[in-house]
């Protein structure tokens, strides 16, 4: 089925800040279109978002915010590649690759390159009458990912009212997806009433729909949500684990870490040493970038004495980007993978990249952005690619429970299996 239309133009993300969105037309009159996600806390090795800067604030109330080069990039630049063309994704995503041979799409914009990327993906199966994520695993069961799910969020998410960016739970013991969901909205309530009786400020959200209640520790937002967790009737190691959120790279600075919230300084060693501790002393299954982006040698100490059952998981130290995966892979600095599509560019290259690091005996978690939209595509990806973790924010915001609404009806219209990676 051939490309008649390929049109980009700006949208609004769940910030009410600009992005960009594709949208691909068939010739049997159908379009296909995708928005992409922008991230608040990011790292700097990941593909460029482009943005126009302050040289074109004069043109738009957006100011340096818009995305108007982008949007033209896709209309002048990679529309003439691929309208007229047979509608396929490796085709179209090799196509963007020739017309930007930079490492990080410096020059189209990898707002630009996903948002096509993306569209193209959701044609091509339409093309072959496929679910996205159907179209990424024809045959057998479909295999829905554990999700893992903000509740206490800080960091560059709720202006640090807490230094970590994320205090998340796991539902480890539950045997579907839609037991899981339940779960999860009971206790990320239950937070909220716990943190109210307590005369805790817990009207404020964060970005990613996590509570955005201000700790001095993280010790303490832990004890916190552990006790909501009891207070639900749920056990935490056995039914439930916390997960965290460190994004570390927000708080170092010339090899110190410094938490302002429990006005604490550790250099890099001791800072190890006080994950360790962390990890060593609550039910954690898994760590998000406990160290800097940069801070090799720290990630290689601490996988050397972690806890074999804790998934120390690599954001900003990874970037979705293959030589960073291979780079720690050789030195075991991580052993896991939080895969964000916007971080690469592509769907396909994204791909490759999870499925490099599974072969490597990563565990990989597909995950959203601060700055979301409506859009469930990440649902069907993470399905698709039997990632078996998902990470898409909290339950409240249209554009989180998108992807978790996406996920109930898959388990509900499709063949599945649960995955309990932990269990």
């Amino acid at each position: 089925m051939k490309i008649t239309k390929l049109l980009g133009y700006q949208v609004l993300d769940s910030r009410g800040r600009p992005t960009v969105a594709a949208s691909i037309t068939l010739e049997d009159g159908t379009t296909h279109t995708a928005r992409v996600p922008s991230g608040a806390s990011t790292g700097k090795h990941e593909a460029l978002e482009l943005r126009d800067g302050d040289q074109l604030s004069q043109k738009s109330f957006y100011g340096s915010l818009a995305v108007s080069q982008a949007v033209e990039n896709v209309n002048l630049r990679i529309a003439p590649a691929i309208v007229g063309r047979q509608v396929d994704l490796n085709f179209i995503d090799a196509a963007i690759r020739e017309i930007d041979t930079t490492s990080n799409f410096s020059s189209l914009g990898a707002n630009a390159t996903l948002a096509v990327s993306l569209a193209a993906a959701k044609a091509s199966a339409h093309a072959q009458n496929l679910s996205l994520a159907r179209y990424f695993q024809p045959q057998g069961n479909l295999l829905i990912p554990m999700p893992m799910v903000n509740i206490l969020s800080g960091g560059a998410h709720a202006n640090r009212s807490l230094d970590f960016q994320d205090v998340l739970i796991v539902p480890t013991g539950a045997v579907s997806f839609t037991e899981a969901l339940s779960w999860i909205v009971a206790i990320r309530e239950t937070a909220a009433q716990l943190g109210s009786k307590a005369g805790m400020t817990t009207h404020l959200v964060a970005d990613e729909g996590g509570l955005g209640i201000a700790f001095e520790s993280i010790e303490l937002a832990m004890d916190f949500l552990i006790e909501a967790i009891e207070k639900v009737g749920l056990e935490i190691g056995s039914q439930l684990s916390l997960a965290l959120d460190v994004a570390s790279t927000q708080f170092f600075s010339n090899g110190i870490y410094n938490l302002a919230s429990s006005q604490k300084s550790y250099s890099s060693a001791d800072f190890v040493s006080y994950i360790h501790t962390l990890v060593s002393t609550y039910p954690i299954i898994s760590i998000e970038d406990p160290f800097a982006e940069d801070d090799w040698e720290s990630w290689n100490s601490f996988m050397q004495i972690a806890p074999k059952n804790v998934q120390v998981l690599g954001d900003d130290l990874l970037t979705t980007n293959s030589e960073r995966l291979n780079k720690a892979i050789k030195q075991s600095s991580a052993n896991s993978i939080l895969i964000k599509p916007n971080q690469n560019g592509l769907v396909t290259d994204t791909h490759t990249v999870l499925k490099a690091a599974q072969s490597a005996g990563f565990a990989t978690v597909v995950s959203a952005r601060s700055g979301e939209t409506e859009d469930s595509w990440l649902a069907d990806l993470a399905t698709g690619w039997r990632a078996g973790q998902i990470k898409v924010g909290s339950t409240h915001g249209s554009e989180r429970n998108a992807k978790w609404n996406r996920l109930l009806e898959l388990e509900q219209i499709e063949k599945v299996e649960f995955s309990r990676p932990f269990s």
